[in-house]
């Protein structure tokens, strides 16, 4: 007898796989979501790794580097708090091949100044970046080329504007000026900083954040034209500063943002504020806290702990955070 086989009917076929469908649609969510998970928690370890360079720094000179030494005179000094960090990193190598005598964009630094250090970029941020094209270039007098510099996704924070506090509803403490020191921010040039200058103490101190994805400027989420005016990157899709961790100019000012990537403006001779906005995190990174994480950057105090700032948080908190020696009651909810 021979036995009839009955096969699937195209409605069957169909039905099954739409389901298979539906089930793709559900879990592939999840799997982007793990996936940023393990990429965020590795960003919070680079940053770890960084602050443990940064006080074995300490404890071999007594004191922090400072964010960046730009010395001409009486003797030659360029190099950037990432660079002094490198021994600290296991990349001595690559510090001993920076010419710490030149600029760190000359050609005889850019053996150095192009290797990627897979410590100084957070995997959630994009890959690949290009240089900035030539116009940005010549004011720095880099003539030989367009190198595309090692990425780096950290900055210290230079100094906390006025800008800052104004557009949280607050005056920034003591005289009138236009900024207050970092952490890192020497009291002069070439100075490294003690841990007892942190008078806000270790643990209420930020010294490190994320502002990732430069050379090219991020907005809200998305790739967009350089919006700020008067400077030779307006229109282009590149920060002006902060192209590399060789960069002197990587660190950066707090000064707040609108959701547009315009940032505050604090007047260098009368400190008129130019207001803007008061979006603190994720707004723009140039020159502000960025990451590609969901709903907030990441930090790295002065004790090592590393912080996940929410771009909800109250932004004079952040602020109070950033500042040294202002002797802020520290509060967090």
């Amino acid at each position: 007898m021979s036995v009839r086989r009955r096969g699937f009917t195209l409605v069957e076929l169909l039905v099954v796989i739409a389901i298979i469908g539906v089930m793709v649609g559900l879990l592939l969510p999840a799997v982007q979501a793990a996936r940023e998970a393990a990429r965020r928690m590795q960003c919070g370890n680079n940053l770890k790794q960084i602050g443990l360079a940064l006080h074995n720094y300490e404890s071999t000179y007594r004191q922090m580097p400072p964010s960046r030494i730009e010395i001409d005179a009486p003797w030659r000094f360029h190099a950037g708090w990432q660079v002094m960090s490198l021994p600290f990193l296991e990349q001595t190598a690559l510090y001993e091949t920076y010419k710490k005598d030149r600029n760190w964009f000359d050609r005889l630094n850019e053996a150095a100044s192009t290797t990627q250090v897979a410590g100084f970029v957070c995997p959630s941020a994009t890959g690949n970046r290009p240089a900035p094209p030539a116009k940005l270039m010549s004011p720095r007098r880099v003539t030989w080329g367009t190198p595309v510099f090692g990425s780096s996704d950290y900055g210290a924070i230079n100094n906390i504007r006025r800008a800052a506090w104004v557009m949280n509803g607050s005056e920034m403490p003591g005289k009138i000026e236009r900024e207050r020191p970092g952490a890192l921010f020497p009291k002069r040039p070439g100075l490294g900083v003690k841990l007892a200058e942190i008078l806000d103490g270790l643990s209420n101190t930020i010294m490190i954040a994320e502002d990732a994805g430069r050379p090219e400027v991020w907005i809200s989420g998305r790739m967009r034209p350089n919006p700020d005016t008067g400077t030779v990157a307006t229109g282009t899709s590149f920060v002006e500063e902060g192209w590399g961790w060789a960069d002197l100019q990587d660190s950066f000012s707090l000064d707040g943002a609108n959701v547009n990537g315009l940032a505050n403006k604090t007047n260098k001779t009368t400190f008129v504020v130019t207001k803007l906005g008061n979006c603190m995190v994720n707004c723009t990174n140039d020159g502000e806290i960025y990451s590609f994480h969901v709903g907030g950057a990441h930090s790295l105090r002065t004790d090592g702990s590393v912080h996940f700032l929410s771009a909800q948080m109250d932004g004079l908190l952040l602020v109070q955070l950033c500042t040294k020696d202002l002797r802020e009651v520290i509060v967090e909810p």
